[in-house]
């Protein structure tokens, strides 16, 4: 099978007051801590792309995603000027990934203020996400991100407009749903707030990261481009 990831990195931390992609992290931007995690669960995969989406104009995230990259330049997409949001950033990022050439079975949607999902999380419900079928992570009850979407829902990820990003998808097909239960708090934890930051990091993900790709043999710098 073939695998793809759109990293969304486009937002204007209008809530938290201040740029988050920014926010440290175990010592790195939290757009970094995000980044690394989602290329060390690709690294033990084969045959999957990744295209992250900034913002149009990014003076300092996009020199900074250029070193990382180097060798994949594109795989760096500015999102469209306007109109802004994060359906637009969604279809961008996929159709930059169709143009590319890329025919994945399924694409995970990730977003870059949720750095403490662990990666073999998103292995596996890219594993188990199938053609027909929308894979959600759900900790403790409660549904959380990333969305992988089968081949089918591609069509209506290269139509979203908006800020509501793909969430209607699962309604429009909640028959295709696929819940998928994980122990892995990171998957609910969206940081929109700085009050968001500092309950995450009370909760302590990062050690929890740590400790699970210690088991896998990984480590959190992991930077390779795939």
């Amino acid at each position: 099978m073939q695998f793809s990831a759109i990293l969304l990195a486009a937002g204007q931390s209008r809530r938290f007051g201040s740029d988050k992609r920014l926010a440290a992290i175990d010592g790195a931007p939290m757009l970094l801590a995000t980044l690394r995690n989602l290329q060390f669960a690709v690294d033990r995969m084969s045959s999957v792309d990744l295209q992250v989406v900034i913002r149009a104009r990014d003076p300092v995230v996009a020199p900074m995603l250029a070193d990382i990259v180097d060798d994949y330049p594109q795989s760096v997409l500015p999102a469209p000027t306007w109109p802004q949001g994060l359906g637009v950033s969604i279809a961008a990022g996929m159709r930059a990934l169709l143009e590319r050439g890329c025919r994945p079975d399924s694409v995970a949607v990730c977003v870059a203020d949720m750095p403490f999902v662990q990666p073999d999380t998103l292995r596996r419900l890219m594993y188990a996400c199938r053609p027909h079928t929308i894979c959600v992570p759900v900790c403790d009850g409660e549904r959380g991100r990333p969305l992988v979407f089968g081949k089918k829902y591609f069509p209506e990820l290269l139509q979203l407009r908006g800020s509501r990003g793909a969430e209607k998808l699962l309604r429009l097909h909640a028959g295709a749903v696929r819940e998928y239960p994980v122990d892995d708090i990171g998957v609910t934890l969206d940081i929109d707030r700085p009050a968001d930051f500092h309950a995450a990091m009370c909760a302590d993900p990062v050690g929890r990261m740590r400790t699970a790709l210690r088991r896998a043999g990984g480590e959190m710098s992991s930077s390779r481009w795939g």
